[in-house]
């Protein structure tokens, strides 16, 4: 037999590895090139460790709800070396780069994704699931598309579920416009070491349901620090099919050991529910320092009325709200009776210091303030209507606060041996609330607080009085500043 030369023999090795192991060629794994240069229909499958990079910006066709890529394997670092993996325009409940072991018992550990956008994806543009020590770096997500308010559907840009020691940095996720239960920019569910640090949220829209920038549901050890949301906003059509139609820019729920640091979130908008620059709800052993909030708006839908409007709410304990600045919180003739700067109820030991308010108010749809509909105060109780969340603020410390330009500069309703202590009350309608003996009556409906889920579901709105627990309180230096022009 004749002999074949070597070097043809290597010709055709060389033509064959790169010929049919480039991703999309075929829809394989275990494949020995690790370069991506197009994703069938059904996409592909990662399942080997290694590197593997974009070589191009690659249009993804799916013809069904599908992944485009589908990480199966431990120690992989996806690298898009900033291309984008975009989606053509799909109903279908797509999403873009999933990270899950193919045996759903198990957890993938040691990923990276990284340098690159992931745009137009229905209901995730990231998902990772069951994963240990996550790295997300410099990622663009750019649109998400799905509409279902039929299911109780919750699309995030990115979202790491029962994970632990997850990294999220300088990444971007914008222009989300969809009309789901609810939606995040960035959420962590049953997550352990959650970290995002100098990113951008911007530009979200939930047409019926809650919108978040950045939320955590039952996760512990929790870092946000030097992160951006602009532009969060809510809107009802008719879908009570969710857990309200909250606004929120960062929202911890039922989570603990939290630090949210130099944080700036603006323009948060509000239709019938809740709107919060930040909210701890149901947490414990939190700080939040140096952190900024403006223009937070609620009632800004068409029946002009919503829940309550808050720069910074806590429903929690343990917590300490330092060097903190928020302006414009207006509410539109709220439920709660109430907007404002700093918040607090269910709550035992927690401390704003240093802390400043300025220009909180509620008005009327005309702009107008009557005492009847409420307060905006710079610093008090958190009201809601609900009885599970109806419990006064116990051990509150206000030390070195500033309220400014509001119509109630410090209210003390519902709070229990707490301490006003060198606060400065400047420029405010009323300076200090006291109202022993008082009562409230508060109210909710459908589209906000008394929201239910699941098919026959009819919520019922309802109005509660409720009565001043207010006791034990001391005022130490406090100092009122009244004869000022209102700018």
């Amino acid at each position: 037999m004749k002999k074949i030369p070597l070097l043809c023999i290597w010709i055709f090795y060389i033509t064959f590895w790169v010929g049919t192991n480039v991703f999309g060629q075929e829809n394989n794994i275990n494949l020995p090139s690790q370069i991506i240069q197009n994703i069938p229909p059904n996409g592909i499958v990662i399942n080997a460790p290694g590197t593997y990079v974009f070589a191009n910006d690659i249009t993804w066709a799916p013809t069904t709800a599908a992944v485009a890529i589908t990480i199966q394997a431990n120690d992989v670092i996806l690298d898009m070396q900033g291309f984008a993996l975009r989606s053509v325009p799909t109903l279908f409940k797509t999403v873009g780069i999933l990270a899950q072991a193919s045996d759903e018992t198990q957890s993938l550990t040691d990923l990276q994704i990284i340098n690159g956008t992931v745009r137009n994806m229905g209901l995730f543009g990231i998902e990772c699931s069951k994963c240990v020590n996550v790295s997300i770096n410099e990622v663009v997500i750019d649109g998400l598309t799905v509409n279902d308010t039929v299911n109780f559907t919750q699309p995030a840009g990115i979202l790491a579920n029962s994970c632990i020691n997850v990294s999220i940095n300088k990444c971007i996720v914008k222009n989300i416009n969809v009309q789901v239960a609810s939606v995040s920019g960035i959420q962590f569910n049953s997550t352990i070491g959650a970290s995002v640090t100098n990113c951008r949220i911007k530009n979200l829209l939930n047409r019926d349901g809650v919108c978040a920038g950045i939320g955590h549901l039952l996760c512990a050890g929790i870092l946000v620090k030097s992160c951006k949301i602009d532009n969060i906003k809510t809107e009802f059509i008719d879908n009570i099919n969710t857990s309200g139609h909250t606004s929120i820019g960062i929202l911890p729920f039922l989570s603990s050991n939290i630090k949210i640091a130099k944080c700036d979130i603006s323009n948060v908008t509000g239709c019938c529910d809740d709107a919060h620059g930040l909210s701890l709800f149901v947490c414990s052993n939190a700080i939040v320092k140096k952190c900024k909030v403006k223009n937070v708006l609620d009632g800004a839908g068409p029946a002009q009325t919503g829940a309550k409007a808050t720069g910074i709410e806590v429903y929690a304990s343990e917590v300490i709200v330092i060097d903190c600045f928020v302006k414009n919180i207006v509410a539109i003739n709220p439920q709660d009776l109430q907007a404002a700067g700093y918040s607090v109820a269910l709550a035992n030991d927690v401390k704003f210091i240093r802390c400043q308010a300025e220009k909180v108010k509620v008005v009327d749809a005309q702009g107008h303030h009557n005492p009847a509909l409420g307060f905006g105060v710079g610093f008090g109780w958190a009201p809601d209507p609900r009885p599970e969340f109806l419990a006064p603020a116990t051990n509150v410390l206000y030390l070195d606060c500033i309220a400014a330009h509001c119509q109630v500069g410090f209210d003390t309703w519902d709070h229990i041996d707490s301490v006003w202590a060198y606060i400065i009350s400047k420029c405010n309608d009323i300076a200090i609330l006291v109202q022993k003996n008082g009562q409230r009556t508060i109210s909710c409906n459908a589209c906000s607080e008394c929201g239910c889920l699941g098919p026959g579901c009819f919520p019922t709105p309802y109005v509660v009085t409720i009565d001043n627990q207010a006791k034990n309180n001391i005022f130490e230096h406090v100092k009122k500043i009244k004869h000022c022009n209102h700018k």
